[in-house]
């Protein structure tokens, strides 16, 4: 009977969350008194900050990289980026509340935005992770070889990153407050952060011209991305808005006005892709 008890708990928590992810405006679950995800076990111990990581670890963020961390060290950060609406794919974007300073987690998993909501505080085990870079993006993950014969850090099992991982009281999405990108933003030192491009608009957006067709000619790789137009960052490859074909609102026709947009500003080698959270993150702001 006590068993069956368990089951019957644990299937009603599955419900809740099931139906809960079905509505776009739902709160999320608060495990502030035990989280049914993640390694509760973990302590605040040997707490570093994301610079001493990557002053330990030089080569964070080096192609083709793969650098096993091998000290007994813990991060505690804030989820800023999900998988909320398909576009940030199997990863989360974090960052420290005090320095601001980011990184991205890959992570082999689906629906990760129920159990870390922006806004969710994180304590992660490194050790036994691996850094390195992706297109010198700083990431922790796990060796991934693609069938070229390189290999790069990429997404770790989920069972293993929940071995690494302990959700820190409930999601505050109040304490992340994106700040604005603009010429001064450093690709080295600000790639991986929530940022907000403003008043700029899309080349080729005509109102019917959508964010990630996969019919669209540009399409590489299941992406679509598209640059901008009447801004300082016009007229050039190095900036622009990555989407990806699978992303919820990929055949959202683009707005043909200006614009704030907000999201996760990666690095891929010498250029910064804005990988916009979801469609909230789109602020029309006039013609």
């Amino acid at each position: 009977m006590r068993n069956y008890m368990k089951y019957l708990c644990a299937l009603c928590l599955l419900c809740v969350l099931c139906a809960s992810c079905q509505d776009g405006d739902w709160d999320a679950p608060d495990f502030s008194d035990g989280v049914p995800y993640g390694n509760n076990a973990l302590t605040e111990e040997n707490v570093i900050t994301i610079a001493q990581l990557k002053a330990q670890y030089p080569r964070y963020a080096e192609n083709y990289t793969t650098t096993q961390i091998t000290t007994d060290a813990k991060l505690r950060v804030r989820v800023t980026g999900n998988d909320v609406q398909g576009n940030l794919y199997n990863a989360i974007a974090v960052q420290e509340d005090e320095s601001g300073d980011a990184l991205i987690v890959a992570i082999s998993g689906n629906d990760m935005f129920a159990y870390m909501p922006v806004g969710q505080e994180l304590l992660i085990d490194l050790k036994g992770l691996y850094i390195g870079g992706y297109g010198q993006q700083p990431q922790l993950g796990t060796p991934y070889t693609n069938a070229s014969g390189s290999t790069y850090v990429s997404r770790m099992p989920n069972d293993l990153w929940q071995q690494h991982v302990r959700l820190i009281g409930k999601a505050d999405p109040a304490k992340v407050v994106p700040v604005e990108f603009n010429s001064s933003r450093d690709l080295t030192r600000d790639c991986g952060k929530l940022m907000t491009i403003k008043n700029v608009s899309i080349q080729g957006a005509d109102g019917v011209v959508t964010w990630a067709a996969k019919d669209d000619p540009t399409v590489r790789s299941n992406s679509v991305s598209k640059y901008f137009v009447e801004s300082p960052y016009s007229n050039t490859s190095n900036y622009m808005v990555y989407t990806s074909t699978y992303a919820d609102f990929a055949n959202t026709p683009i707005p043909t006005g200006k614009m704030n947009l907000t999201g996760i500003w990666k690095r891929y080698n010498n250029a910064w892709e804005l990988v916009i959270r979801d469609i909230r993150d789109v602020e029309v702001i006039g013609e």
